[in-house]
């Protein structure tokens, strides 16, 4: 070796020789700034190339959306969202299927949603954060997120009750058939039945993970169970107790007659009543014979019948018995039906009837204190036709005699009984309202709402206490005469109609009604005490007054033969007609404003179109 020479590193076999670069740590920096520069520059057109665009590289759902504008992008996502949506979700329970696409349950994707993450790699952050977020989507590739599915709930849970509703069995308690068989009965335990049904929540819960996962989805649905509360064991006693009530039927007797109620009006009794793990029992409720009962009541019912007496020269006489009448207990009937019906006895029951015990019976006469005239009332009906002058007289002949006890309350109906052709009654004439106004035509007892007018005028004048009266349509002329009749002191019944005439005696005595007809005149006498109280009466009161038309009118009546002709209507004005009428007893005082209305009448004939 030389002095002063450099030293040279041993070279190995076989390696190529390396010069020695004395240069090189000048160099390095200069390549390392060139490859920045490089980059920034690079970095720099990505970024000012991507800027309305998805970067490339980035996938979504299976789709390479880099480069792409949004828009085209979202056509892409929402041809393939529609794709995904159709893939099948298969439903089973009980070795059924039910099969459908995914959009039916409400799925969707919200490709807009898709689009905006996409778009935000490499557009969002910093930007140092967005270029490396670039460089490695083109490098590396970026895969967003695949969205979630999202499901519509009311739909979902819709197409689920529909199921639900196909598969359901209901559950189904033991139960007890009566059967018919002729006119008997058999009794037959139904067995029970456990249901299903689907748990709409719990199966929404199961598609929504399963769909979660992917589709396409298979979900099992959940079922639920029903158990009955009422087994056929349950049944075995009330069965036994069923067909004991059922064996016979049941037969009421009064004196000599008999009537049966069969076992089918039995079979609409029973009730079972119990459950819940414990035994049924048979119980009856009687309600369903109620219409029964209360049509034997009506049969075998007989209302008790008031002594009527007539009172002259002082002297009282009975003029007709009183007779006891008879009722059915019903209340007593349904307890005892209910009892026999559950007992092993005899199905023979006598009905419970009680007497009814008239107000006023035939030994009544020396405790009625008849001892002069209350009041009388009369009206003529001179010039009536036949018909009519005969339903008066019968009418009043209903009513004479009749005795109002204290605090009784009369009817004008029930008294008079019914006014049918059956009764005695003849056909006359009635007023009614029609569409052309107030009019008179044919009407079976006609003429006694004179009767109830007379016997109302003296009842008013006297002061008892008036309980229903009805005015007629139009007013009546001859009603308003003296000494009691003034205009608006009148009374029209109809017991079709439910129009009765009632007061009650509100005095301490007994009041006596006698009726009579001297000649064309009907008379109603008051019999008694007389109260001992003072009447006033004030008026009438006459208002809002409508003039009649006295144009003359020729209506054709049917019911009378060709050739006769009768004058039914007179005109007459309409108004209103106010009595005040004022009772005083003591400190006692009762004021009644008696109102009544009235439509103008007019000049009607009618003449006969009939045959004769």
């Amino acid at each position: 070796m030389r002095r002063g020479a450099a030293i040279q590193p041993p070279r190995l076999a076989g390696l190529p020789h390396i010069p020695n670069l004395p240069h090189l740590g000048r160099v390095v920096p200069w390549i390392i700034a060139g490859l920045v520069t490089v980059f920034v520059g690079a970095s720099i057109g990505l970024l000012l190339g991507s800027s309305d665009r998805i970067v490339p590289g980035v996938r979504v759902m299976g789709l390479d959306l880099g480069g792409r504008s949004p828009a085209d992008a979202r056509s892409l996502v929402e041809s393939e969202a529609a794709s995904v949506v159709q893939r099948p979700v298969t439903l089973k329970a009980g070795g059924h299927e039910w099969e459908m696409p995914a959009e039916q349950l409400g799925v969707s994707i919200d490709a807009d949603a898709v689009v905006d993450d996409a778009f935000a790699v490499g557009h969002d952050g910093n930007i140092v954060e967005r270029v490396f977020s670039r460089w490695g989507a083109i490098f590396l590739g970026s895969r967003v997120t695949a969205p979630p599915l999202q499901i519509e709930s009311d739909q979902i849970d819709g197409e689920l009750q529909a199921i639900a509703d196909e598969i359901a069995r209901p559950m189904q308690d033991a139960r007890i058939d009566l059967i018919p068989n002729g006119d008997e009965y058999s009794v037959a335990i139904v067995p029970e039945q456990p249901g299903t049904r689907m748990s709409v929540e719990e199966t929404s819960a199961r598609v929504r993970t399963a769909v979660a996962a992917g589709l396409p989805a298979t979900v099992n649905i959940v079922m639920e169970t029903d158990e009955p509360s009422i087994t056929s064991v349950d049944l075995r006693s009330a069965k036994t107790q069923a067909e004991r009530i059922l064996s016979q039927p049941l037969t009421f007797t009064l004196d000599d007659k008999r009537w049966t109620v069969s076992r089918a009006e039995i079979a609409q009794t029973l009730e079972f009543e119990g459950g819940d793990g414990q035994g049924v029992q048979a119980s009856v409720n009687v309600a369903p014979l109620q219409r029964r009962f209360e049509q034997l009541a009506r049969e075998v019912g007989r209302p008790a019948q008031d002594a009527r007496f007539t009172f002259s020269g002082g002297v009282l006489r009975v003029l007709r018995e009183s007779q006891d009448g008879r009722r059915l207990d019903v209340e007593t009937l349904g307890t005892q039906v209910h009892d026999r019906l559950l007992s092993t006895g005899d199905r023979t029951l006598p009905l419970p009837v009680v007497v009814a015990q008239p107000r006023v019976s035939s030994a009544d006469a020396s405790k009625l204190g008849i001892r002069e005239l209350i009041k009388e009332g009369r009206t003529a009906f001179a010039g009536s036709v036949p018909e009519k002058q005969h339903n008066i007289a019968l009418a009043a002949s209903r009513l004479n005699g009749a005795v109002v006890p204290p605090g009784g309350l009369f009817s004008f109906n029930h008294e008079v009984g019914p006014t049918t052709l059956e009764a005695g009654f003849q056909s006359g004439w009635g007023i009614t309202m029609s569409a052309s106004g107030a009019r008179t035509i044919p009407s079976v007892a006609g003429g006694i709402c004179q009767v109830a007018t007379t016997l109302f005028q003296p009842v008013f004048h006297s002061g008892y206490q008036i309980e229903e009266r009805h005015y007629h349509l139009y007013w009546i002329n001859s009603y308003g005469q003296a000494p009691l009749g003034m205009k608006g002191l009148d009374a029209t019944v109809d017991e079709e109609a439910g129009l009765d005439f009632q007061f009650i005696n509100n005095s301490d005595n007994y009041m006596l009604i006698q009726s009579w007809v001297d000649g064309s005149t009907l008379v109603f006498g008051l019999y008694g005490t007389k109260p001992a109280w003072d009447v006033k009466l004030e008026g009438p009161v006459i208002n809002n007054t409508v003039a009649a038309d006295t144009q003359q009118v020729e209506q054709a009546e049917p019911t009378m033969p060709v050739g006769k002709r009768l004058a039914v209507e007179s005109a007459q004005d309409g108004f209103d007609a106010t009595i005040t009428r004022t009772v005083k007893q003591g400190d006692s005082v009762r004021t009644l404003p008696l109102k009544s209305h009235y439509v103008p009448s007019r000049n009607v004939t009618l003449y006969g179109t009939g045959s004769t």
